[in-house]
């Protein structure tokens, strides 16, 4: 029987080592699937595969044992279920984020719903090499931007009204990264310490600590791998507006400077962080 691989590999569809197998890769939308689906992936996993599915790193969902004679039949299952699948090969990759605000007592920004904006705007599209997008809550980075090719991580700038501070010291106690000192009765924050978290603003008795400005850090050139790397900040604070244009310039960038088989970490190190930097800001 002859196919179009590429194809198949479109429609998430990968060999296995086992000649004429295959395995048929799913997506979540920031790592949430519906029961509906749930029970969608079951049903194909009973009918064509072995009745197990794989859990990949990137919150999705893998079902082997497919042969190549059944490949269609699950594709009509696919259409049918209105299922999401995922993708292979010098693609940009299922978009992977931790639960985020609308969960996490530690969440900054709504990590769900960025996620699925980035996924209707990149995932599939094609790029120099395979690229990889994770959106964490907040600077605990549970989604691990920093080793993806392009890293978001939620935060928050935090304002001090002094005329509203006791000097009780509360917020300097709950900074997890040490970045508030007393002085003179007043908290300092050293900037170069500060996680940008909102720690301190939750803790204040008085109010005193106050949300300035919520958004993003941008990392780029995060991979892992045989040659891990982490992700440098390109930007220190995005606007949520901001987020899908400047991807689309990193992404622009990465297709104007790659060589082959280079990826985001790659470029970065071969030209510089600032040079990198340089050519995103100078894109329209």
């Amino acid at each position: 029987m002859s196919f179009d691989y590429d194809k198949l590999k479109r429609k998430g569809f990968l060999k296995q080592r086992q000649e004429g197998q295959f395995l048929i890769r799913f997506r979540s939308i920031a790592g949430n699937l519906s029961s509906e689906e749930l029970r969608a992936m079951a049903d194909i996993a009973d009918q064509y595969g072995k009745g197990y599915v794989h859990l990949t790193t990137r919150l999705g969902v893998e079902i082997p044992w497919i042969t190549t004679e059944n490949c269609e039949l699950v594709s009509g299952k696919i259409e049918q279920y209105a299922l999401n699948t995922g993708a292979s090969g010098k693609r940009i990759r299922t978009v992977v984020a931790c639960p985020g605000s609308q969960v996490c007592r530690y969440g900054i920004v709504d990590t769900t719903e960025i996620a699925a904006r980035l996924d209707r705007e990149f995932f599939g599209k094609d790029v120099p090499t395979k690229t990889k997008i994770a959106v964490s809550g907040c600077p605990n980075s549970c989604a691990k931007p920093q080793e993806n090719d392009i890293g978001l991580s939620g935060v928050i700038t935090p304002v001090l009204s002094e005329e509203s501070c006791s000097g009780c010291g509360l917020c300097e106690e709950s900074c997890p990264n040490h970045a508030i000192k007393i002085e003179n009765g007043l908290p300092r924050i050293e900037e170069d310490k500060c996680l940008h978290c909102g720690r301190c603003i939750e803790a204040c008795p008085t109010g005193a600590w106050q949300e300035g400005r919520r958004g993003f850090k941008l990392y780029v050139g995060g991979k892992v791998g045989r040659k891990p790397k982490l992700g440098q900040v390109l930007i220190n604070y995005l606007e949520e507006e901001e987020v899908v244009g400047t991807i689309q310039k990193v992404l622009a960038a990465f297709a104007d400077l790659a060589q082959k088989g280079e990826r985001i970490a790659d470029v970065v190190e071969r030209v510089g962080l600032q040079e990198f930097k340089k050519h995103v800001v100078n894109l329209v």
